[in-house]
């Protein structure tokens, strides 16, 4: 049943009937109803005379329009005046016509009977051997009185061997047709299923993770246009399968570590350091950290997934970014205490912005945190807010780390994403799951915030973002830009920080 339903099988079936239903009507108007289309032509020709000699009557040279009437159609005419008894006749048919010229007396009294004053006749004259067809009608104020009376006759040629000849001709042309047609149909439906057919098969092997199958070229741009679709969407997928991958991995070493060193510090309390309350509590300390850890990851993926999705619902107000970005800093001063890490904040007072605080808050962090995750050699992360004009503010993180190379900065911005360490300078730290500057983007979309990266190897990189500017009605001068700074020696090389 399913071949039957096959784009081959049904082309096949539908140039068939195409051709069938084109030989049939042929067979029909050609042949079939020839004999009468000939009829109704003759006819025609006998009324297009008529017509002509009646609207030319008193014209002077009438004699020379009726002969040329009869020599051009090959036609016997006649004008029979009754009062004078005297007839006018042009013969360009040949023959005696005597059946015809017997049945003219009848015929005068069928054009007074009838109701328009015309009347065909066929007569089948044995002498002749043929068929004549016969017009009478009058000229003249009244029928029953006319001025005149006239007669013209065609012969009806026998067609009956014409008709023959064209059956048999169009039985070999319908014969011929059929058979190519078979073949044409054929090899042009074969042209259309077979790349729709490397194609399904593609698409069945793409549940197999075989996402580097080959597609056939096509002439046909439709058949081009889904081949390219689907190869777009064959390495679409393949990306997202190693970022699943990838991810597996990533989230499992990101779990297995802080499940491992809580397990272990654990252990270490209830063995050793259970009765030892300084040492109780940096084993303590060590497990809350990690659970922190733990906490954010799971957090992290919640609201990453929660965006992606567009569950989340946008809780929008006017407030003072410039405050607000203090507050986001000292989050970080456990880090200034613990590693070293110098935030530089320069921004400008009172800037004013209408966002969702709490995401992008969110946003601030996640910027600054991927900083402090690939701070250079000098510990320094620098924090930028300040007006751009145009009713723009703009707002910059930039560190002066080992940067990113051009071809990895497109990718920054993907879903857990991670360059590889073999690949790249440029890294995540060994706790990142990928997933931070995603959460940014997203965000940031939400928002409708143009965003970016700019970054150089060896120097760093800056990731920034702008927004409209609240202003208020007043007259007031800006306040001056004022700079922050957290700045203490660094106490050891080990950074912590996710994405």
């Amino acid at each position: 049943m399913n071949f039957f339903r096959s784009i081959k099988v049904r082309v096949w079936a539908l140039f068939e009937i195409v051709v069938i239903a084109m030989l049939s009507f042929t067979y029909i108007f050609l042949i079939a109803m020839f004999p009468n289309f000939y009829e109704w032509m003759k006819t025609y020709e006998i009324s297009e005379a008529y017509d002509r000699i009646r609207t030319n009557w008193y014209n002077d040279n009438i004699s020379d329009i009726i002969n040329r009437e009869a020599a051009q159609k090959k036609m016997y005419i006649e004008i029979y005046f009754p009062s004078a008894d005297y007839s006018y006749t042009a013969n360009k048919l040949g023959g005696s016509l005597s059946l015809a010229v017997l049945a003219k007396k009848n015929l005068r009294d069928e054009v007074s009977a009838s109701e328009k004053g015309i009347v065909y006749k066929r007569f089948r004259d044995e002498l002749e051997d043929n068929s004549i067809l016969m017009m009478g009608s009058y000229i003249g104020e009244s029928k029953q009185n006319p001025q005149a009376y006239i007669f013209i006759c065609n012969y009806l040629e026998p067609i009956g061997t014409t008709v023959s000849i064209f059956v048999r001709q169009f039985f070999f042309v319908g014969i011929i047709m059929i058979i190519l047609t078979v073949f044409m149909s054929a090899l042009f439906s074969n042209r259309i299923s077979e790349p729709i057919i490397r194609i399904n098969k593609a698409a069945k092997e793409l549940p197999q993770g075989k996402f580097s199958v080959e597609i056939g070229k096509s002439d046909y741009a439709e058949i081009k246009q889904l081949a390219a679709t689907l190869s777009s969407a064959s390495k679409e997928i393949a990306k997202s399968d190693d970022l699943r991958r990838e991810l597996m991995a990533n989230i499992s070493h990101d779990l297995r570590t802080p499940l491992t060193m809580i397990k272990a510090y654990a252990e270490m309390i209830r063995d050793l350091s259970g009765d030892n309350p300084e040492k109780r509590e940096r084993h303590l300390k060590v497990i809350i950290d990690e659970t922190d850890r733990l906490s954010s990851l799971v957090t992290d993926i919640l609201d990453l997934s929660k965006l992606q999705a567009g569950v989340t619902e946008m809780h929008t107000e006017t407030f003072n970014f410039s405050a607000r970005l203090s507050g986001v800093i000292s989050r970080f001063d456990i880090m200034r205490d613990n590693d070293g890490i110098i935030i530089d904040l320069q921004a400008e007072d009172d800037i004013m912005i209408t966002a969702d605080i709490t995401k992008l808050e969110q946003v601030v962090y996640n910027l600054i945190n991927n900083a402090v995750t690939y701070t250079g050699d000098d510990n320094m992360v620098i924090v930028r807010l300040f007006r751009k004009g145009n009713g723009m503010m703009r707002f910059e993180v930039e560190d002066h780390g080992e940067g990113i190379s051009p071809e990895n900065l497109p990718y920054i911005w993907d879903r857990y994403y991670k360059v590889s360490e073999r690949n790249s300078t440029h890294k995540r730290a060994k706790m990142g799951s990928g997933i931070g500057l995603s959460i940014v983007k997203s965000v940031l979309e939400q928002h409708k915030f143009p965003f970016g990266a700019e970054s150089e190897p060896g120097k760093g990189s800056t990731f920034w973002f702008e927004a409209p500017e609240f202003v208020k009605n007043t007259s007031e001068p800006q306040k001056p830009a004022h700079t922050r700074r957290f700045n203490t020696e660094k106490k050891h090389d080990n950074k912590k920080g996710t994405d």
